[in-house]
């Protein structure tokens, strides 16, 4: 008799010996539960603020935002206009539109939004009559020359100003003769706008030192696009 309530108690103790490692295994796994959740939302913060921090060294040293300020360049961009800029390893070609700022500046000393006519070394020929602009590389071409064998620069963006009413007629002229070589260093600026714009044609603003040049536009904010 002895010898059975022992073996019941032997029985009992090992049954209580197998039962505790289960509980023991339970909450375990709900702390492992638990920790995952905490470390999922702290990846989350850290994913967050390094987010913040590129955005923030984006805008500081990669691109910034600037403001279109009046008319010059319709129908390409319009007054009010938030625009992405950027001088990361940046060097002025034509064709491109450009932000710079001028100090002591006739004209303003705010920054300019303009496209890029020609660069250093450069001619520049303007038949205003039939606003048509030549670029061209030798600067020994006469007008006959160059009106016999170079092609106008293909501008589509100042149709719509041509075609206007007050556009009827010649292209502001400014204050300069024509044909002009761009200074090394320098650059040669028109608005789109073209009798709605002070630009290089003006002895206001003239060639714009490539230092001034506050950097490319790549893109508009709103409506956003990327052609231009």
């Amino acid at each position: 008799m002895d010898n059975s309530n022992n073996e019941e108690k032997l029985d009992l103790t090992v049954k209580e010996q197998e039962k505790e490692p289960k509980d023991i295994t339970t909450k375990a796994g709900r702390d492992k539960e638990k920790k995952p959740i905490i470390r999922e939302v702290f990846d989350w913060v850290e994913i967050i603020a390094f987010s913040l921090a590129f955005v923030l060294l984006m805008f500081s040293y990669v691109a910034r935002q600037a403001r279109v300020d009046g008319g010059s360049m319709k129908e390409t961009f319009h007054d009010g206009e938030s625009i992405i800029i950027s001088d990361l390893f940046y060097k002025p070609k034509q064709g491109d539109i450009v932000v710079f700022q001028v100090p002591n500046s006739r004209l303003t000393t705010e920054p300019i939004i303009k496209r890029v006519i020609a660069v250093g070394g450069q001619t520049v020929y303007i038949d205003f009559d039939n606003w048509k602009v030549y670029v061209y590389d030798d600067a020994s071409l006469t007008v006959d020359q160059v009106l016999a064998t170079i092609e106008p620069l293909d501008e589509p963006y100042i149709e719509a100003m041509r075609q206007s009413d007050y556009s009827k007629y010649s292209m502001n002229r400014g204050s300069y003769a024509y044909p002009l070589t761009v200074e090394e260093g320098k650059i040669f600026c028109m608005g789109d706008n073209r009798n709605g714009s002070t630009d290089s044609r003006s002895s206001y603003l003239g060639q714009i030192d490539e230092r001034y040049v506050l950097g490319k536009v790549l893109f508009r904010i709103w409506p956003f696009t990327t052609r231009f």
